[in-house]
């Protein structure tokens, strides 16, 4: 090999690596929208976690927690180290100006390509029976005032919402957003478990859950329901022996969108009165050609 195919090898090689560990941190960042807020605020200038807060609608200590988590990444720095905590001023660095760019072309890549007015009026939606569930549940369980400060600054009003209201899924990524702001901490474990008492509740999949048949053949019926709440994506499942796996092929899901799903299985098992497990093995997130969750019990 001639020295100068030698060094086309090596920087191939290289920027193999540098785009594999783009998309690793690309993956790492999509996975919570609280560092995706944080990162691309910080992209416009250097900030105070106060600021940050102010900019993003997030509460310090998500802001806090997605700083540490985005400087461990080497995606962000601290230009004040000896300062106080409230006086650290945060900047983004050569590493996470590079993220940046990176999502914004891989967004306009992965778009759906725009095919002019045939494909407006179409919107991904869920129906309103998930949202009126989790109102109730949280009415129940956090108080009237604590919820009703929690979707304050919601587009939609939750009194106008009934079960066959049809809300955009952008509406439902909001909501979730808010209730995990409010009283989750960034994890989105609060959205799961939320919505592992919201999606049994709901007539359609509560139906399916009281019939006395097995577990293989109540998975085996999820496309159905999902047919009868979603107006848009494709479900199909595979059983086995105390097992099954569920293919989502969405548009791109969001943590929130996820945690509802992981929750609902979850939920589905515990009213069951079953123990067992609920795991992502694939994710379009992180470039998967969809999304796959494996339920053992």
């Amino acid at each position: 090999m001639s020295r100068e195919e030698s060094r086309s090898q090596v920087a191939g090689e290289g920027g193999a690596r540098a785009r594999s560990r783009l998309w690793m941190d690309f993956s790492f960042v999509a996975s919570s929208r609280y560092r995706e807020r944080v990162l691309h605020s910080l992209a416009a200038k250097p900030q105070l976690p106060r600021q940050l807060a102010e900019d993003t609608g997030l509460r310090i200590s998500h802001v806090s927690r997605s700083l540490r988590q985005l400087s461990d990444r080497g995606l962000v720095e601290c230009l004040t180290p000896d300062s106080k905590a409230k006086g650290r001023l945060y900047a983004i660095t050569p590493s996470g100006a590079s993220l940046i760019v990176f999502s914004r072309n891989s967004s306009a890549r992965f778009a759906a390509p725009s095919r002019g007015p045939v494909t407006l009026g179409f919107v991904p939606k869920l129906r309103g029976a998930f949202a009126t569930r989790c109102i109730a549940w949280l009415r129940r369980t956090k108080g009237e005032p604590e919820v009703k400060k929690a979707l304050s600054r919601w587009s939609v009003d939750p009194d106008q919402i009934t079960e066959d209201t049809w809300l955009s899924m952008d509406a439902y990524d909001e909501f979730l957003e808010l209730l995990e702001n409010a009283f989750g901490d960034g994890s989105y474990d609060f959205v799961r478990e939320l919505s592992s008492y919201a999606a049994p509740a709901i007539s359609t999949i509560k139906e399916q859950i009281l019939r006395v048949v097995s577990l293989e053949r109540l998975a085996d019926k999820a496309p159905e329901v999902w047919h009868k709440e979603w107006n848009y994506g494709r479900l199909e499942v595979k059983t086995g022996k105390r097992w099954a796996l569920f293919f989502h092929y969405d548009w791109s899901p969001t943590p929130t969108m996820c945690a509802l799903v992981q929750g609902t299985y979850e939920g589905i098992l515990r009213v069951r009165g079953v123990k067992g497990t609920v795991t992502k093995t694939h994710c379009v997130r992180a470039g998967d050609g969809h999304c796959e969750w494996f339920v053992k019990w």
